[in-house]
């Protein structure tokens, strides 16, 4: 599928230019898939499938355990994004929330949750599993960086991927002992379902979905994304 008709260049093309440009294509693009994707609890479950999940009446933006991504002490704006580690989306716009602190550091704060898409992505649930452990032990960015970097090595394949996430725990000198009583932690699941389930509470219906100082908001490219933090910051 042709996703953008090319044009005659005028002048050569800087390749950072460039690269933000293939994301906010690449972002609008799946953005508008997504935007159709009705989230159903049904089949294409991992076997540490979520409980049953329904959506939390009293569902929250952030929660005072939510992971950060940044931890600035004082943050001027607050971006907290509902994801998924499987979600082609949600690797591209890490792309572009890395960007945003590399541009206003401690200005701003980035909050990610889970909420695995469990009826078309049958990786989420492990993935998001793997996330926790390691931020059990303080590694969150670690991971989250390691599980969108190799997205493309696991995200396809068929069977378990537990083994591939715990290779990737491994390289980060984690204390498998650890990881692996975490992973296995009935309670780790249920964070995972809490997560969702405030997801579902909030209405949302498809990954990657933002939120800037608890308002929800539509994000389609790097621009906007960024022009939304900085609307915020005056």
């Amino acid at each position: 599928m042709t996703l953008m008709t090319k044009k005659p260049a005028k002048k050569p093309m800087s390749p950072r230019t460039a690269q933000f440009i293939a994301i906010g294509v690449t972002l609008a693009f799946i953005a508008a898939i997504a935007t159709i994707v009705v989230i159903s609890l049904g089949g294409g479950r991992t076997t540490d499938a979520l409980p049953e999940v329904t959506p939390n009446s009293d569902a929250q933006v952030q929660r005072a355990d939510s992971h950060f991504i940044n931890d600035p002490a004082q943050a001027e704006v607050t971006i907290v994004e509902f994801l998924d580690f499987q979600c082609p989306a949600c690797a591209v716009a890490a792309g572009a929330v890395a960007d945003v602190i590399d541009t206003y550091g401690d200005r701003v704060a980035v909050v990610v949750r889970n909420f695995p898409l469990t009826s078309i992505h049958p990786h989420a649930v492990d993935s998001a599993l793997a996330f926790e452990a390691a931020a059990a032990q303080g590694a969150t960015v670690e991971m989250y960086r390691a599980l969108f970097a190799s997205q493309q090595q696991w995200s396809g394949q068929s069977g378990s991927q537990v083994a591939y996430f715990r290779d990737l725990a491994e390289q980060l000198d984690l204390d498998m002992d650890e990881y692996d009583r975490v992973v296995a932690d009935p309670a780790t699941l249920e964070r995972v379902a809490r997560d969702q389930a405030d997801a579902l509470g909030l209405g949302l219906q498809g990954t990657p979905s933002f939120f800037i100082d608890g308002e929800r908001v539509t994000i389609s490219t790097l621009d906007e994304l960024k022009a939304l933090v900085e609307q915020r910051l005056g």
